[in-house]
């Protein structure tokens, strides 16, 4: 007696799943490449004049060694010149607030930061702190008046880097905050946190 073969019913659910799952995958591309896109445009288009301030507040029990810059990072042909100010900044202390050019790019020890400054010779100044230069922020226990004060004794953060248009305006008042943080890579992480500043009418 023939036996009429029935098709598995789950093939069609399996295709329409695989379908489904390829859509999403595609969603979320198309959803990366538009907010990269996005903030390429915003960064490009926002308004660029006059300073920003910056608030960095160390809340570990090591002093912090780094290098802040502003610059444009699309300034490429000659690349553009990096405003930047080099902190030591003692355990439990908030070094007080300073301004920087208002730029489109602001980066604390990123490689990105680091090959800007040395393209254009930012190094290459009296009383450069090559201890505090470096893509990450480094932090010592050891005594301040030693040879490793800045060097990276207990660890290090990952650098950090702000957008205008996307993560500040000029004038605005950017805080980085040092935490330790035995997850994150080097035992240390930035938090960024944003005081807009509201023009006037």
């Amino acid at each position: 007696m023939n036996q009429r073969r029935v098709r598995p019913r789950f093939e069609k659910t399996r295709k329409t799943r695989y379908s489904f799952v390829r859509c999403l995958l595609a969603a979320g591309v198309l959803l990366v490449v538009t907010t990269a896109g996005c903030n390429l445009l915003y960064n490009q288009i926002e308004e660029r004049n006059g300073t920003v301030e910056v608030l960095v507040i160390n809340n570990t029990r090591y002093r912090a060694s780094f290098t802040i810059g502003s610059y444009d990072a699309w300034d490429l042909d000659p690349p553009g010149r990096v405003d930047f100010e080099q902190r030591r900044i003692e355990a439990h202390t908030t070094e007080p607030v300073f301004q920087i050019d208002c730029k489109r790019n602001i980066a604390i020890g990123t490689q990105a930061l680091v090959d800007r400054m040395l393209e254009t010779d930012a190094d290459d100044v009296t009383g450069f702190d090559l201890d505090a230069f470096g893509a990450q922020v480094n932090f010592s226990s050891a005594p301040i008046d030693s040879a490793a004060a800045a060097l990276p004794t207990v660890g290090t953060a990952e650098g950090i880097e702000k957008l205008l248009g996307v993560d500040y305006a000029c004038n605005d008042r950017l805080i980085f905050t040092f935490e330790e943080d035995s997850t994150a890579p080097g035992g240390f992480r930035i938090d960024f946190e944003l005081l807009h500043v509201q023009e006037p009418n």
